[in-house]
């Protein structure tokens, strides 16, 4: 699979997307990077998969923490932050140079596959 691509996969007849090494089979809730299976926690997966339904597409820290964290009273959007810091660091070929996970200056973040 190229670097450049999102790809939705038929893997066992279970629904998987991926984009350069990445591989997320939302049947498991199971992320995995050449092969072997990445940890993530469960705000971690959300907002990946947040970002696998929405490429190209620039998003708000508001609406990020409207779809992942969707609660009456949810975190600050420095959270946000801290959590595409965390997907870079597991998903970014080299996370000082995010290729994938792109700050969008005063709007937010955009996934490019």
């Amino acid at each position: 699979m190229g670097t450049a691509a999102l790809a939705v996969l038929e893997h066992d007849s279970e629904y998987v997307m991926g984009f350069s090494d990445v591989q997320v089979n939302f049947d498991r809730c199971e992320v995995w990077r050449t092969g072997r299976r990445v940890p993530v926690t469960p705000s971690e997966y959300e907002l990946l998969v947040h970002f696998l339904l929405n490429p190209g597409r620039e998003l708000s820290r508001d609406a990020i923490l409207d779809a992942v964290w969707s609660t009456v009273e949810y975190p600050s959007t420095r959270t946000v932050d801290a959590h595409v810091l965390k997907l870079r660091q597991k998903f970014e070929p080299v996370p000082e140079s995010p290729r994938h996970f792109l700050t969008v200056h005063k709007v937010g973040y955009v996934f490019r596959p």
